[in-house]
């Protein structure tokens, strides 16, 4: 099938995040707001969870994505550093809506804006469906005496959102193995209201959290498989 010549491809991701890195400053423009689980890029996942040969095709376009997002995800989106999230495993609904919301300027990251515009509806699709059918592991090395505080306070608050296992579900991220200091860090962003991330829900409920508490639940996190 001929690419869509009106969507950028995934060549031109590099130019158009170096463009971006050159208007820090600049505001972006916002798209017209859909409502969450609509959209071309949601219906192509859709569409493919019933058509085989769609989703290979799909998952080869978001295997040459992931190939370039490797440089800050890591391989099989598994990254290196505690503030770039792991994207193995994760919801592919979920990852389609926050694509869409760094496009249309309800998430905050100049570089992410700049790639995720860059690139075909197919290609957000796929790369989505890519990254959910990675394997997710638990992250080494938590204080089990700040797991356990942290098991407590997710079990009383996290779980009716998260759910049990802490794997979400398509409008609610995986939080199981997820790097803790991304955990933390999104916490704090939802705490201070500063406009990298923006939940009415998230924002409720991390006013009666310290700082110890978010360092607890993100260790519980990233301790589960």
């Amino acid at each position: 099938m001929k690419q869509d010549s009106r969507a950028p491809s995934i060549q031109k991701i590099t130019v158009a995040g170096a463009v971006w890195l050159a208007v820090l400053g600049a505001a972006p423009a916002l798209a017209q707001v859909q409502a969450a689980g609509t959209g071309p890029v949601h219906e192509r996942v859709q569409a493919a969870r019933t058509d085989p040969q769609l989703e290979k095709k799909l998952l080869t376009a978001g295997r040459k994505v992931a190939a370039v997002c490797a440089n800050c995800h890591g391989d099989k989106g598994h990254s290196s550093s505690e503030l770039i999230p792991v994207l193995a495993g994760q919801n592919p609904d979920y990852l389609v809506e926050q694509a869409r919301k760094y496009v249309d300027g309800r998430r905050r990251n100049v570089f992410m804006e700049g790639v995720l515009k860059a690139l075909s509806v197919d290609e957000t699709a796929g790369m989505a469906m890519f990254y959910a059918a990675q394997p997710a592991d638990p992250q080494p090395g938590q204080s089990p005496a700040l797991v356990e505080k942290g098991r407590q306070y997710f079990v009383k608050i996290c779980v009716a959102c998260h759910g049990a296992d802490a794997r979400g579900s398509a409008h609610m991220p995986r939080l199981a193995g997820q790097h803790p200091g991304y955990v933390l860090a999104s916490l704090k962003h939802f705490s201070t209201k500063d406009g990298v991330r923006s939940s009415t829900e998230m924002e409720t409920v991390v006013r009666g959290m310290t700082e110890a508490d978010m360092k607890a639940v993100a260790a519980y996190v990233a301790s589960l498989p």
